[in-house]
């Protein structure tokens, strides 16, 4: 399986606070069947120079790939990001090229959580009309799709992905995340269940329960397409 939202580089972001919770993190995505993921650290270039972070970045990915094999763990590590949608990543969108998963044009979107649909949807057009394919991160745990998740029909109809969190479905971000999940798994409009992993003890890695979860309540096939079929389509 495969986990395109992982907050696993150690002292970046909010995620993994040292390299030992990094490779205990990758010990248990294997164990909870993951053999691939995207190290999604969070990207917000309001807040730091972008290009000064890529580079801490690049060599933050490049010593825990070799971490990896010293310790024979058998994970394969793409580069991602998780780009706080603002008017700096607008900005800086204008001037060159952004840090897609895996080096190509799909880009791993968030916002804050009391944006308004318009505001988001006007943010995402622009970075669509650039060329570039979205996935936005965890839908569910946004302020307009708690109240009301039919507001995300204007994004999936664009060709925007929905990730849903494996901690929404699991119910772990409270009653209104779960149900914002549920509806998307029902409709069948989201496209990719990843985990936001933040650490190895509260938000862990792994797809066991989930995968199962998935099978049983939204097809036999589900976790198949959800967790294999469409990232790996995303990496490719």
């Amino acid at each position: 399986m495969i986990d395109l939202h992982i907050h696993i580089l150690s002292e970046l972001d909010d995620g993994a606070e040292s390299i030992e919770e990094a490779v205990e993190m990758a010990e248990i995505a294997v164990a909870g069947g993951i053999d691939t993921i995207a190290a999604t650290s969070h990207g917000d270039f309001s807040l730091y120079n972008p290009e000064e972070y890529l580079e801490v970045y690049r060599k933050k990915l490049t010593a825990f790939r070799k971490e990896l094999i010293k310790r024979n763990i058998p994970l394969k590590v793409c580069s991602g990001m998780e780009l706080m949608v603002n008017e700096s990543l607008l900005q800086w969108a204008r001037k060159g090229a952004l840090f897609g998963i895996n080096g190509g044009k799909y880009l791993l979107v968030e916002f804050l959580f009391d944006i308004s649909l318009s505001q988001g949807e006007r943010m995402l057009e622009e970075l669509l009309n650039m060329g570039y394919k979205l996935i936005l991160a965890h839908p569910e745990r946004y302020d307009f799709v708690k109240r009301r998740p039919e507001a995300l029909y204007s994004l999936y109809d664009k060709g925007i992905i929905l990730q849903v969190n494996k901690g929404s479905i699991l119910g772990d971000f409270g009653r209104r995340a779960f149900y914002g999940a549920d509806w998307m798994l029902s409709q069948g409009m989201a496209g990719v269940v990843a985990s936001d992993a933040h650490d190895p003890v509260l938000r862990t890695p792994g797809f066991e329960e989930t995968a199962r979860i998935l099978d049983l309540y939204y097809g036999k096939d589900a976790a198949k397409v959800l967790l294999e079929r469409n990232p790996s389509k995303i990496l490719k």
